[in-house]
């Protein structure tokens, strides 16, 4: 049993925490393995525990380490223990629990998930992979938010018991605190007697090495400058041996550098040579790896090439400063070869082509590819001289300023692409120029996302420039498309400008159209023009989804300019389930004009919304042919009373002289008696719009009645009335003169009426 610490005990308060935390979680756990989810006992378990929480976290994280018969609070424990306290610390402690920190309140369903871990039995969890790792990430039950909450520490027996073989922790953590400083004049002769046993033991050095490596993780240069001090302490301490022994130890720590990865390896020889590596007169380093037998060598290589998936310069870099010698490289190339084709990994597809690069890199690496002869003069001579390169001002402000603006971000994209339009320019080969503008495409794509329209619609003139010129004399397929032979390069940029106009392009740049910039607008539009007329399509799916009025409206002129191509993209928009989509459907057939979209207009007018069958009904007046004159007089014929209602209204809200074609014909064509308020609307519209052409059939309809319906001819009578009135013409008033002195009774009774009002009219 592991007795508890013997500091001073926790301040009252402190303690009141602890012990409430443990009585409440212990209470939920006991709860949570008794009861099913959602029981009330659980869920008031699960309150009290959180209400807890959230007091015990108010001021700062709650902090416990697990001790296997105790907990304890910013490392102190309780002067009083409450049973509780144990109870907690034994149920952690069983799932390798060796701490938990609460950073907030937390919420039930969080306690619910770890309370079921906690009482679920320890070796089924162990076989799960333990509880650090179900409630990580990698376990999948908790979310980042739940995780940031409670987060736990496990026990890691493994690093414990290695630690252990290596001596004394405390030892250890300064010995590892000194090869990270470089402080290791101040060693103590117990400190230095554990360095040394360990170089000397090849089963220690290996494990002290992966710990070293593993606190090294993360910092660049890390690894080797720590690996530097190691080997600068190990030729201190190993000054005395006798020659044999010494030689032994060296040859230890050359078959662990064997294990180093290339970057730290490449890092470690560049320091051979200088300052930091001397002891004395002899270089720590240098020592070490001239040792280094073929064998550990090649290790190193086939360890890295592995790790690293094929061969990096920084290996190349490694590999020629241990192996100066061209013939003696090729000879070591070889056995790493022949070591990896034995291997697993010489039995992957990818193995061949890593091993070709690799092979090539190792045996012929030299910077003379990437710097000139002038260059690596300058870059020797360099060596030689210790300059303060950032206190160097040799250079004006503004020529430096100017040339880290030829270096920054935009200046290289823009590089980039002008050298895609470069290469498009001037490739004449069909496939290869392909290539490039498959390149290019997803460029511009990749523009329009990020809304840099410029280059987008540079990119793409670079490519349509060679499409075939619809201007000339070709042959063009049933859709009206320029054909071309598929694999020239005419066919190549036809088939790319089809890609593009189908993709995500046009979605892409309409949402810069939400800015409202006139800059925007006009390369929004000179895209679609290019992309057109296969870019229709997208840009009715565009109409159909977008709810910004500024966008639509811009997309709807755009689709007209594109004629019978934009009229067929528009019918895809008449089922759109947002009424606005279909109003501007009908908007767009009006605009249209012509009486190719009757059916799509028929549709339209039983439309639910009814300014959608307003803007049919406008189309329809627009198009001032019997035809469609006939369309709506047939659906108001067979619509049933309330879609009738909602046209005849719509109908009446028209305010175009264009609509009195429209009037005329229905007055003419349907039967006054069986549609009635047809027949009154249309007089209505006419009083509403007025014009000349109003006149002569409400004079008509004033005039005419039957005696067998005396009422609904009276309604008749003075709705004509009533309109001629409305027109406000003097003509309409002189037909009401002549019908007060000449009509009927009743054609009289009811123009008298109007005339009544027009005189007294101010």
């Amino acid at each position: 049993m592991t007795d508890l610490p013997d500091k001073e005990p926790l301040d009252p308060p402190r303690a009141a925490h602890l012990t409430e935390f443990a009585r409440a979680c212990s209470a939920a756990a006991r709860a949570v393995s008794l009861y099913p989810a959602g029981h009330p006992a659980v869920t008031a378990a699960l309150a009290r525990l959180t209400a807890t929480t959230a007091t015990v976290t108010g001021v700062e994280p709650f902090r416990m380490a697990v001790l296997p018969q105790g907990l304890l609070l910013d490392g102190r424990a309780p002067a009083q223990t409450d049973q509780a306290v144990p109870e907690l610390a034994r149920l952690l402690h069983q799932h390798l629990i060796s701490g938990l920190i609460l950073h907030d309140g937390g919420e039930a369903a969080t306690w619910q998930t770890l309370l079921g871990l906690l009482v679920r039995p320890p070796d089924e969890i162990r076989e799960a992979g333990g509880i650090s790792q179900l409630w990580g990430e990698e376990g999948g039950l908790t979310t980042e938010d739940q995780r940031r909450s409670i987060e736990l520490r496990e026990v890691d027996y493994e690093r414990l018991l290695r630690n252990r073989a290596l001596g004394d922790p405390a030892t250890l953590a300064q010995i590892f605190d000194s090869l990270s400083s470089g402080q290791l004049d101040d060693l103590d002769d117990t400190t230095r007697s554990t360095i040394g046993a360990i170089i000397r033991d090849p089963a220690k050095l290996e494990l002290f090495a992966a710990a070293l490596a593993e606190r090294a993780a993360g910092v660049d240069g890390a690894h080797a400058e720590s690996v530097l001090h190691l080997l600068r302490a190990a030729r201190e301490l190993l000054a005395g041996d006798e020659e044999e022994r010494r030689a032994a130890a060296l040859g230890n720590l050359s078959g662990m550098l064997a294990g180093l990865s290339a970057e730290t390896m490449a890092e470690l020889l560049r320091q051979r040579g200088t300052p930091a590596a001397m002891v004395g007169e002899q270089d720590a380093v240098r020592t070490v790896t001239d040792r280094m037998a073929p064998a550990d060598v090649v290790s190193f290589v086939f360890d890295s090439i592995v790790a690293e998936q094929g061969a990096s310069h920084r290996l190349a870099e490694a590999f020629q400063a241990l192996v100066p010698d061209l013939d003696e490289r090729r000879q070591l190339v070889s056995l790493v070869g022949r070591q990896m084709a034995e291997s697993p990994f010489g039995q992957t597809d990818a193995y061949p082509d890593i091993w070709k690069h690799a092979e090539t890199l190792l045996t012929s690496y030299s910077d003379e590819q990437f710097v000139h002869d002038q260059d690596a003069n300058e870059l020797n001579r360099a060596k030689t001289q210790a300059i303060e390169v950032e206190h160097v001002s040799d250079d004006p402000e503004d020529r430096v300023a100017s040339w880290l603006a030829t270096i920054d971000d935009p200046a290289l994209r823009s590089l980039d692409l002008q050298l895609l339009l470069d290469l498009l320019a001037l490739e004449r080969d069909a496939f290869r120029w392909r290539d490039i503008a498959d390149t290019a495409a997803k460029h511009m794509e990749g523009l329009t996302l990020s809304g840099d329209l410029d280059w987008a619609l540079k990119l793409l003139d670079g490519i349509a420039r060679e499409r075939p010129n619809a201007g000339e004399d070709e042959d063009h397929d049933d859709d009206g498309n320029t054909s071309a032979e598929p694999e020239s390069l005419p066919g190549f940029a036809a088939a790319i400008i089809d890609r593009l106009a189908a993709g995500p392009a046009v979605r892409h740049a309409a949402a810069q159209l939400r800015t409202g910039d006139p800059t925007a607008v006009t390369q929004v539009k000179q895209l679609c023009d290019t992309l057109s007329p296969g870019v229709a399509l997208s840009l009715s799916d565009v109409l159909a989804k977008e709810r910004d009025a500024r966008v639509r409206r811009t997309m709807r002129d755009i689709l007209l300019g594109f004629g019978a191509r934009g009229r067929d993209a528009v019918r895809q928009l008449l089922n759109a389930p947002d009424w606005e989509v279909r109003q501007t459907a009908a908007f767009l057939l009006r605009e249209f004009g012509g009486d190719e979209g009757l059916d799509e207009l028929r549709h339209l007018l039983t439309d639910a919304e009814p300014l959608v069958q307003r803007e049919a009904i406008r189309a329809m007046v627009r198009m001032g042919d019997e035809r469609a004159y006939r369309v709506l007089a047939r659906v108001l014929a067979k619509s049933n009373s309330r879609q009738r209602a909602t046209l005849l209204q719509q109908l009446t809200s028209q305010r175009d002289e264009r609509a009195v074609p429209l009037c005329r014909y229905l007055l003419t064509e349907l039967d006054q008696w069986t549609s009635s308020d047809v027949y009154v609307a249309v007089m209505e519209t006419l009083g509403a719009v007025g014009g000349e052409g109003a006149i002569e059939p409400l004079r008509d309809a004033l005039c005419q009645g039957e005696w067998w319906a005396p009422f609904r001819t009276r309604a008749f009578r003075q709705t004509a009335a009533l309109a001629l009135r409305r027109t406000r013409m003097p003509a309409a008033a002189q037909v009401l003169r002549d019908a007060a002195e000449q009509g009927s009774w009743g054609t009289r009774t009811a123009a008298k009426t109007q005339l009544a009002q027009i005189e007294a009219r101010p």
